[in-house]
């Protein structure tokens, strides 16, 4: 009897710890709630036709009419408001399963607000990138930069002052697409004024863009002839 209470004690202590580790890696990576699960659902319940080309980030990506900008008839969007590195990365298997043909990302802004280490976000992205490699080896998968913010008209605190740790993000993933061997994209300087902000005519709250902005942004990947 002594052995068996001894043997739930030990039983219901391995339980708790492993519901605190889990409760604590979701605390420390903080994606989900309820528009993240139903826009994740909704994705879902879409399906993601093999072959497609896939705009993958957050409301910066979600607010694009990517379908409406390029001539290509397979654009999808899988941007969520909200979303993080980790959000991106536990999705990244359900966008790869459907063996795309080309993956456009645009991640770290709002881990920034979250005050998630630079290395860690760079880490997180390049593990999506590996993903690709190894699930859909046939995907080109491009890393674009984080989009500055513009302070004289910022509606969110978590990111002000911030523009710093941008340019050194988007160096630093740079460098990660260097090492391997894939393509990065500079969006960032296209909307940037020259003090490096993102320019005020083509953004309502200092980090959303307005669809002038999209346009810039898609005419760049035209030009590049990423698409078309």
């Amino acid at each position: 009897m002594k052995k068996l209470f001894c043997l739930l004690c030990v039983t219901i202590l391995a339980l708790s710890f492993t519901v605190a580790t889990a409760q604590e890696t979701k605390k420390e990576s903080k994606f989900g709630g309820l528009y993240y699960e139903t826009r994740r659902t909704a994705h879902n319940q879409e399906g993601l036709p093999e072959g497609s080309v896939v705009f993958m980030g957050n409301s910066i990506t979600e607010q694009g009419w990517w379908n409406m900008l390029f001539k290509v008839k397979n654009i999808v969007n899988r941007g969520i408001g909200g979303d993080n590195t980790y959000g991106m990365v536990d999705r990244m298997p359900e966008i790869l399963a459907s063996r795309p043909q080309k993956v456009f990302l645009m991640a770290g802004i709002n881990d920034i607000s979250l005050g998630f280490p630079q290395d860690t976000i760079v880490s997180n992205i390049r593990k999506m990138v590996k993903m690709s490699r190894k699930m859909a080896p046939s995907c080109k998968f491009y890393v674009q930069s984080v989009l500055p913010l513009n302070e004289n008209r910022l509606a969110f605190p978590l990111v002000k002052g911030k523009n710093p740790v941008v340019r050194d993000l988007n160096s630093r993933l740079k460098t990660m697409c260097e090492e391997e061997g894939i393509m990065f994209l500079d969006i960032a300087s296209l909307l940037s004024d020259p003090n490096g902000d993102l320019r005020i005519e083509l953004t309502k709250d200092g980090l959303h863009i307005h669809s002038q902005a999209y346009v810039i942004w898609a005419d760049y990947l035209k030009r590049s002839g990423l698409l078309k």
